[in-house]
């Protein structure tokens, strides 16, 4: 089975301004940006542990389906697993997302096989919904997707792990087929075991895996017994890898560098120039680079105080501070040649 291989492709299929790289950067690199950049493909690499087995799974960043249909169409033919993502607060993108299944079902066999999640995306959003959480859990249910479905936050990064866990967790598995009416028993709302349990066996589990590798949350029993058919149970772990540990530290220097105001830019310029300035006063000394250690200790200090400058302006201080040490020297140099001049008068006089 395709599943077995050691690698496979994951496709993101949806609207453009759904949010899908964010999505992926949120699970991937707890990663996220305000900026959009209209995609045209992306693939993320993420190696897993599977029963003991490295397996790479491509995560195929999609462009917008109307955009590029063709290239939509290679990615349904040929993608192990799917992630089909709308916004709650928009229904036409809820449409596009029944029309993708269709067309998936219209080209794909054994449909029940295939992994798949919906995700409703921007529940930050809850005010201008759209999209009734109800009516695509009954939607997803009649398509035979009902633990499939899950609304998640790609800017809060709620329940983004969550939705690839359903993903994976059906690799190798068949979803069954579901009948009778809608019950909320059969949703991802009921997915997990007791929170407790979770913890206890996560916490386990990396213990043994020395950190190295991030759990993939299993479902309960009962979920597994309502969603799938004989249901073949996996260990699946997820490879922390140093690019995902480089931009979560990445992204806290940023945060660091954009909460730092303008006064705090500055505190440690003012604070070297101090400490400067009371070793000049203990050894007495009047030199050259002490009286322009006193000067920058003004004009640095001037600088906190009226907080005109950030910290980009750091070169042109710099330039600023040759200046008027040129300035300085340039000063006692003349100085220099005064004294001289007039000494030489006077010894020519008195001659």
């Amino acid at each position: 089975m395709l599943y077995q291989c050691s690698r496979f492709q994951m496709a993101c299929l949806g609207s453009g301004g759904v949010v899908k790289t964010s999505i992926i950067k949120q699970y991937l690199y707890e990663t996220h940006s305000q900026d959009y950049n209209e995609t045209v493909e992306e693939t993320y690499i993420q190696t897993y542990n599977i029963n003991g087995n490295n397996k790479r799974i491509d995560f195929i960043d999609t462009a917008g389906s109307f955009v590029f249909p063709e290239m939509q169409k290679i990615y349904i033919a040929r993608a192990v697993g799917f992630i089909l993502v709308n916004s709650i607060n928009d229904a036409m993108l809820f449409e596009l997302v029944k029309i993708i299944w269709k067309q998936i079902k219209s080209v794909r066999k054994d449909i029940l096989s295939i992994p798949c999640v919906i995700v409703g995306n921007k529940v930050d959003m809850e005010n201008n919904r759209e999209v009734e959480t109800f009516d695509a859990l009954e939607w997803a249910y009649n398509e035979n997707l009902g633990g499939c479905f899950v609304e998640v936050s790609a800017k809060d990064n709620n329940r983004i792990k969550n939705a690839f866990d359903i993903l994976l967790e059906q690799l190798g598995n068949t979803r069954s087929e579901q009948t009778g009416p809608f019950r909320m028993r059969t949703t991802s709302f009921t997915r997990h075991q007791s929170q407790a349990d979770i913890t206890r066996k996560i916490l386990q589990r990396n213990a043994k895996m020395k950190g190295k590798y991030d759990i993939v949350s299993p479902s309960s029993k009962c979920f597994q017994n309502l969603m799938f058919d004989n249901y073949k149970e996996k260990k699946i772990y997820r490879l922390i890898t140093p690019q995902r540990k480089h931009a979560q530290c990445q992204d806290d220097q940023q945060q660091k560098r954009y909460y730092r105001s303008r006064s705090d830019t500055w505190a440690h310029i003012v604070t070297r120039q101090r400490n400067c300035r009371v070793k000049e006063i203990r050894s007495n000394t009047t030199s050259v680079e002490n009286t322009f250690y006193m000067e920058h200790t003004k004009v640095a200090s001037s600088i906190r105080d009226t907080n005109l400058l950030d910290c980009q302006d750091a070169q042109s201080i710099q330039t600023d501070i040759i200046v008027m040490k040129n300035n300085l020297q340039l000063k006692l140099v003349w100085l220099w040649l005064s004294v001289y001049c007039n000494f030489v008068v006077n010894y020519v006089v008195k001659q």
